[in-house]
């Protein structure tokens, strides 16, 4: 960002901006709509860019690798103080373990055997005494008896290297929740939470059939509902299905919709404990909520504890559970060999012993003799192949046990596997405590203390235990990311404490860590704080209606306190209310409305602090208790020394209770804003938004609206406390934005910058519209067609309309998709006005689809807001609202009939019935909705725009995607996304056209007396641009500015070249004699394999000597070996690429860089061998009636892939034809012959002229589907043609050019401004 001036100038002119997370589209206008010019450019154009990821993957190998730092960390130290006592006996032993897996010719002893090589003693004596560690292990346990020194090291060196997991509270019991305390955790929560509970008939005999390893699901579930019982009213079990969350615990699957009694979760998977939940958390607990998510993880906690009290048996250490098992196992293997010798000898070799791709065999299971990159399977395809592959083994007599465990995917468990993970660390501490203090009795040098007084036992174990509480976070000072308060002295688990301050480290991760609030820019509130679940649960109840009628504030109030504040149970539709009819508030029949069916807010903490201390007495300490909970998680030592220090008059019982809460998350708001800013009430007196909360009906959207002055206040108060930062990363910092958004948002402001400097001012307006986040937003649903959907429903209509289900089983799906008759069929039949059937052959003549909202009010086209009705009662409707009241008298059970049976939506009854006007606020709010953005992405480009041009006087103004899109379909502006990139270009511009229209039109003027101007009809939404706006739209002759810039195409067009960052190489360990690179220095590929796939950076120009003359190319820099390059790039080119005297001639060409290569403009994107792959920079351009023709291809292939139909027939709007499709495939042709096009594919613009007979005998949507993949030769990415339907190649244009400089006639490195707006030229010949 430049610090010229220019920002703080203005002038008169508007920037528009289109963010996706992969596009920048920007415009420059004039007042009149008009785009400027700028050195030879117009001023508009799209700026390209790889989309950023979640990070995600890269979080994943971070995270693996850490943990493998820190196990090496561990074991280090436990070699360190072993290394003294070993070394006496065995000074080699260390060298030989680490060079155990090499070949013997590689090791540095060149010894027989990589562990013990002693004279009297070798490695096949203590594998025939210990044929796994756990034998070892369990050794060590049951005897205290003198033993080498160097097996104890080998026994605590396991352990060490798997710790268990740290999921279970040790630092108030010590000991691992059993299966019992976990059940009754869960009555505690089913309690709480929903009313309900399941009490158990006999709950010993319960705990033993869900630990019971021989019995499958099926028996599992019947004996479970014989001891179960299931209590709660009626209304409470509509909100959980208790037996459904019991049955989970066999590991049976269940549906979310059964469960949790909730039809809209009928689309979503079904669920099993039985698999790691943890892979698809982010995505369950967006589809289930965040309340239902957590009771999914209690259950997966039972479950767990189950299969460990089914691995543990009789047994209290680990190792003798296993030891068992490995006996068990070798028996039952025995067993299987012997049966499958005498009952199928021709199998035997098959079954145990070949090795092929897709064999689910033993040898693919059990991998003793696998080698890297061959083949292998889970236990569970395994059972199945031998169920299939023996089915005498069930009826064979002696081996019923063995065909039970193979069915129930129980037979041969590995020792070492996916099962461990629910093994605590508990128990692994209790192995290792008893190991230590039975080897203590001979090893004296585990008793020996340091000067500090701590023995080399008590280093060990703590050493076992040692985590670094997230909120210290790295230790390392000199990273930048480092915060923690330290001392300089060596850190070591035993002396962390003494060594880090933890509470300061705490208070510096707060500072730096916790969001900022959007509003004000202070700290969030913790989710759970007093205040902020409050605010969510006014927030969530404030648009409650009676009829339609919005409740008074002191009925909600009432609301508020008896079934929130003095009760815990889930609050739903159902209880308010019987709570509102109790109180008489409302009578039998009245409807309820404006929430859903569950409140999902809750005060969950005023709950929790109620049992252990006052709520209203010590609210601030309380307060500052959650925070401390929130930000010490799990680390109950150090939330118990806060809690000491910080509120020192609690009593031992109450410190307990609170170390045992959970709070893990924030809030997206401040204390500030929501108790701290202020907005004058009807009297004048300063009222904060939690007190409008509870004295009106409006949200937080509707407080924060121009209606009042709390969002002004707020942006006041925000500039004063906090000067905008000079760095664009520092203003996101603290921002809820995903990376995809980050990067959007940075290129945007980018673009702005670069306009304003050739500007020399700022803007006016800069008007902006982000689109979603795809990653964050786009929630993955099982797509249900409108036809399957109805003869669901059909289904519980009865027999008397068993002559339109009959009907609507005979309608193609494609028929559907119209949506009168879509609404005929959800009406059955009726008009909704009247009650009179509907002649469904005069449909299109004296029916219509009618707004029940005005549309001219609100813009809701939604299916919930439109109704089939006959055309002589929607023009007696007019704009007017509510319906007349015969009409609802008439209809109401009608209505109500079609609501129940889920035809209609609750939504669309209650306005159907609704006896109330539109008040104020929602005409306010209807308006706002078309100004206003609720999205956090688009708010954060606001507020740093704001930032860089608020003292120039530049306004940031909201373009909704919506009112561009309405604008685009009422003016009949056609945008296709498939043939190229500029339709961004303009989307950006009618972000301005639109926006400013809307922006001039309604301002702070006509909110405050919206109501005056709804009464007078002087507004309408659905007529914007059918009247002149003063300064913004003329009827006469804006339109034809509008249309007749977009039919430019002179836009430019940028794209953001970088360095690639992430994996070095693929991680997948190639097989001897294959890879690229050696795994270590010591390891050659062609003995041990290697890695793949290594990653360049990015890309340097290098002349260097092959075979006595100079060459010239272009060469990459390893990502691996980018330290070596960038210190010595002359070394890196001899070491690494094997160049002869090198000589850099251009030192750095990242990804996606454009050059020009013998005329032909590429983007340079990876490597191929010798080559670089390319995309080009050849953007086509096309009619509007050509792009028109295009999205009616694209939507008719998309509609057969969705039906997977290649025969659904086309709309009727549509022109699609042969005749058509063969003029298309002509112009295609014609455009491949273009020099620019030519010189890229001349091989296949041959095969498309000599083929073109093949094409015109295609299928009509063959034709389609071909033409839109010959489109993918002029798209501007990597995206391959298949041209199989005219039996050409599946992939065909690809872009490459060798990497050699030297035949090429010139190379060109065009270097671009974000926008493109500059541009010049490198030779790289030269």
């Amino acid at each position: 960002m430049k610090s010229n001036g220019n920002q703080k100038r203005i002038s008169d002119y508007y920037i528009g901006l289109d963010a996706g997370t992969d596009s920048v589209g920007w415009a420059v206008t004039d007042p009149e709509y008009n785009v400027p010019r700028f050195r030879g450019n117009a001023m508009w154009g799209v700026r390209l860019f790889e989309s950023a990821n979640t990070a995600a993957e890269r979080r994943q190998q971070r995270t693996a690798r850490r943990l493998n730092a820190r196990k090496r960390q561990r074991l280090g130290l436990l070699e360190l103080l072993f290394a003294g006592e070993i070394s006496k006996i065995d000074p080699a032993f260390f060298i030989r373990m680490k060079e155990s897996s090499l070949f013997g010719e590689d090791t540095t002893e060149n010894s027989e055997y990589p562990l013990f090589n002693d004279e009297n003693y070798n490695d096949r004596d203590y594998f025939k005494a210990y044929p796994t560690a756990y034998h070892l292990r369990n050794e060590l346990v049951s005897s205290d008896k003198p033993h080498d020194v160097r097996l104890v090291y080998l026994a605590i060196h396991h352990i060490l290297k798997s710790r268990g997991h740290f999921l279970f509270d040790m630092e108030l019991s010590g000991e691992y929740h059993t299966v019992d305390d976990l059940l009754d955790e869960l009555n505690k929560r089913l309690l709480n939470e929903y009313g309900v509970k399941a009490e158990f008939k006999d709950k010993e005999a319960f705990v033993s059939v869900i630990t019971d390893r021989n019995a499958g699901i099926t028996e599992k579930k019947k004996r479970i509902k014989d001891l179960a019982v299931v209590k709660g009213e009626t209304e409470q079990l509509d909100q959980l299905d208790p037996m459904e969350a019991l049955y989970m615990l066999t590991g049976a699957a269940v549906n979310p919709s059964a469960l949790f009694c909730d039809e809209s979760l009928k689309p979503s998977k079904r669920l099993t404990l039985d698999s790691d939940i943890s892979e698809t958390a982010d995505d369950l607990a967006e589809t289930l909520g965040e309340s239902r998510f957590d009771l999914i993880m209690q259950l997966k906690r039972i479950f767990d504890a189950a299969k460990l009290s089914q691995m543990l048996g009789s047994h209290q250490y680990i190792c003798k559970a296993k030891v068992e098992q490995f006996n068990t196992n070798k028996s039952d293997l025995r067993r299987l060999k012997d049966f499958v010798k005498e009952n199928a000898p021709g199998e035997y070799n098959e079954i145990f012993c070949k090795k092929k791709d897709k064999l689910n065999n033993y040898a693919a299971y059990s991998g003793r003799t696998r080698r890297s990159g061959e083949y292998s399977c889970k236990r569970e395809d395994f059972c199945k192949y031998l169920l299939k592959k023996l089915p005498g083994l069930e009826s064979a007599d002696g081996y019923g046990d063995i065909f039970r465990k193979i069915k129930n995917n129980d037979f041969l468990p590995k020792l070492k596997g996916s099962e461990n993970s629910v093994i605590p660390n508990q128990l692994h501490l209790k192995e290792l405590k008893k190991i230590l203090d039975n080897a203590e009795n001979y090893l004296e040098f585990l008793s020996a203390r340091d000067g500090d007084g701590i023995s080399v036992k008590e280093k060990i174990i703590s050493v076992f235990g040692f985590r670094i509480p997230y909120y210290v976070g790295p230790l390392n000072t000199k990273s930048p990311n480092s915060w923690a308060v330290r001392t300089d002295e060596k850190i070591y688990p035993w002396n962390f404490d003494n060594n880090v301050d933890t509470e300061k480290s705490a208070e510096a991760f707060i500072k730096r860590l916790i969001n900022k609030c959007p509003y004000t820019g202070d700290d969030v509130l913790p989710r759970e704080s007093l205040l902020y679940s409050e605010f969510c649960v006014l927030n969530e109840i404030n648009p409650l209606a009676v009829n339609g009628k919005p409740l008074p504030a002191e009925q909600k109030n009432e609301i508020f306190d008896e079934l929130f504040l003095k009760s815990y149970s889930k609050v739903t539709k159902k209880s308010i209310g019987k709570f509102l009819l109790r109180k008489g508030y409302i009578k039998e029949g009245d409807e309820i409305s404006g929430i859903d069916d569950t409140v999902k807010s809750k005060l969950k903490s005023y709950h929790d602090f109620s049992r252990i201390m006052g709520v209203r007495e010590n609210r601030e300490m309380i307060e500052k208790i959650i925070k401390a909970v929130t930000i010490f998680g799990n680390d109950r030592k150090m939330l118990k020394r806060w809690l000491e220090k910080n509120c020192g008059d609690l009593e031992k019982s109450q410190v307990d209770s609170i170390c045992r809460l959970s709070y893990g998350d924030w809030g997206n708001l401040s204390e500030t804003l929501l108790t701290g800013i202020y907005t004058p009430d009807e009297n004048g007196e300063a009222r904060s938004i939690i007190q409008m909360l509870h004295e009106t009906n409006n949200n937080l959207m509707q407080l924060l609206s121009k209606r009042y002055y709390f969002g002004e206040n707020a942006e006041k108060y925000r500039n004063e406390k906090y000067a905008p930062s000079d760095s664009l990363l520092d203003m996101m910092d603290g921002m809820y934005l995903s990376p995809a958004v980050k990067r959007s948002l940075l290129q945007s402001i980018k673009i702005v910058d670069e306009i304003v400097d050739a500007r020399k001012s700022a803007p006016r307006k800069i008007f902006i519209e982000v689109a979603r986040d795809r990653e964050k937003d786009n929630v993955k649903e099982r797509t249900v067609s409108r036809k399957a959907k109805l003869t669901e429903l059909y289904k519980s209509c009865g027999k008397e309309y068993t002559e339109l289900y009959n009907e609507l089983l005979s309608r193609d799906e494609s028929e559907l998709r119209k949506d009168a008759l879509y609404l005929y069929y959800t009406q059955l039949g009726i008009c909704l006005y009247s009650g009179e059937k509907i002649e469904l052959e005069r449909l299109s003549t004296d029916y219509d689809i009618d707004h029940i909202f005005p549309r001219s009010r609100i813009k809701d086209d939604s299916l919930d807001n439109r109704v089939l009705v006959k055309r002589k009662y929607n023009e007696e409707k007019g704009n007017k609202y509510p319906l007349k009241k015969e009409w609802r008298n008439k209809n109401m059970p009608l209505w109500r009939m079609l609501r129940d049976k889920h035809l209609i939506s609750d939504k669309k009854y209650e306005r159907l019935v609704r006896t109330e006007e539109l008040t104020e606020e929602e005409l306010s709010s209807f308006v706002a909705r078309q100004l206003v953005e609720t999205r956090q992405s688009t708010k954060a480009l606001c507020a740093i725009l704001k930032a860089i041009y608020g003292d120039a006087g530049t306004k940031i103004v909201y373009s909704k995607a919506g009112n561009v899109s309405d604008f685009r379909h009422e003016n009949n502006i056609v945008k296709c996304r498939d043939v190229n990139d500029l339709h961004h270009a303009k989307d950006a511009y009618l972000n301005i056209v639109v926006g400013n229209v809307y922006d001039t039109k309604f301002t702070g003027d006509f909110f405050r007396n919206i109501k005056k101007y709804a009464d007078s009809n002087s507004y309408s939404l659905n007529a914007v641009f059918k009247f002149n706006v003063n300064g913004a739209w003329d009827t006469e002759r804006s339109m034809a500015k509008v249309r007749s810039v977009l039919q430019k195409n002179n836009i430019l067009v940028s794209r953001r070249s970088y360095e690639a960052k992430g994996a070095l190489f693929d991680l997948q360990i190639m097989p001897a004699g294959k890879g690229q690179l050696r795994i270590k220095e010591n390891k050659p590929i062609e003995k041990y394999g290697g890695y793949n796939k290594i990653t360049g950076a990015y890309y340097c120009v290098v002349e260097h000597t092959v075979k006595g003359k100079r060459s010239r190319s272009i060469e990459p820099v390893f990502l691996y070996k980018k330290t070596l390059y960038e210190s010595d790039p002359v070394a890196y080119c001899r070491e690494i690429l094997s160049l002869e005297e090198p000589k850099i001639i251009y030192p750095r060409l990242l990804t996606g860089a454009l050059v020009e290569i013998d005329g032909k403009r590429l983007y340079i994107c990876g490597r191929t061998g010798d080559s670089l792959s390319c995309r080009h920079d050849y953007q086509l351009a096309l009619s509007a009636s050509d792009e028109k023709y295009i999205k009616a291809l694209s939507q008719h292939v998309s509609r057969c892939n969705a039906e997977k139909n290649d025969n659904v027939p086309l709309s009727l709007k549509s022109d699609i034809s042969r005749e058509n499709n063969v003029k298309l495939y002509e112009l295609f042709v014609a455009k491949l012959q273009a020099p620019v096009y030519f010189r890229l594919f001349s091989k296949q613009l041959e095969k498309l002229q000599n083929e073109a007979e093949k094409f015109r005998g295609l299928s009509l949507t063959g034709q389609c589907r071909l033409l839109l993949e010959i489109l993918k030769f002029f798209k501007c990415d990597r995206q391959l043609t298949d041209l199989s339907a005219i039996d050409g190649p599946s992939k065909s244009g690809s872009i490459t050019f060798n990497k050699s400089l030297d035949k090429v006639k010139s190379a060109f490195l065009i270097n671009s401004s974000v926008t493109g707006l500059y541009r010049y030229k490198t030779d790289l010949l030269k």
